[in-house]
């Protein structure tokens, strides 16, 4: 009779540990989600709020090499989320967008007349908060995406999230292999 109790005991406690992990899992996932659709909001709020930046840089006089980097990159990271490609290609089209906001607002700094000019300086700080939040969800994305990760390759919760047929999910991260790449469907000029 003992030994019947101690059984139903450990099957209980193995059914509670169990259904914890699949808690656990598909936590992961939700949060997962979650962040990458932040991500998404934060890049569309940056690309709204280039329109009136490149408006202000291009009446601004700097300079015009700049000023192309910065289009390009616009069309080309609009080019590659258009298109749906992977996440490695589309980190690495946000990356170069980035950089080249970056860039301008490191030589809009070096020019007197553009720090007291509030028709460049309103757009360019909205731009830099956005760079902030930016950064800090794709920081939030790749954690979480490396927390499911890890959930999908560590024993006991890899048989929990084989059984919910968890996908390994992409970081937000450019490879080095397609940092100095272009994809083949884009044209020579976007990039």
């Amino acid at each position: 009779m003992t030994v019947f109790v101690v059984l139903a005991i450990l099957v209980l406690v193995l059914l509670a540990y169990t259904a914890s992990l699949e808690r656990r899992v598909r936590r992961y996932i939700s949060r997962t989600a979650a962040s990458r659709h932040l991500v998404t909001v934060e890049l569309d709020r940056r690309h709204v709020q280039l329109e009136p930046f490149i408006a202000a840089v291009e009446s601004s006089g700097l300079d015009p090499k700049t000023v192309r980097a910065l289009v390009g990159a616009r069309s080309w990271s609009k080019a590659v989320r258009e298109r749906e490609l992977s996440l490695n290609a589309q980190a690495a089209a946000e990356n170069a967008l980035s950089a080249a906001v970056h860039s301008v607002l490191a030589e809009s700094d070096m020019h007197p007349t553009l720090k007291t000019n509030w028709a460049f300086q309103g757009p360019a700080g909205d731009l830099e908060t956005t760079e902030k939040r930016i950064a800090g969800a794709v920081r939030v994305y790749n954690d979480n995406a490396y927390r499911l990760s890890l959930a999908r390759t560590t024993f006991p919760s890899k048989l929990v999230a084989k059984a919910l047929k968890v996908l390994d999910p992409e970081p937000f991260v450019e490879h080095a292999a397609s940092a100095g790449e272009q994809p083949e469907d884009l044209p020579a000029q976007l990039a």
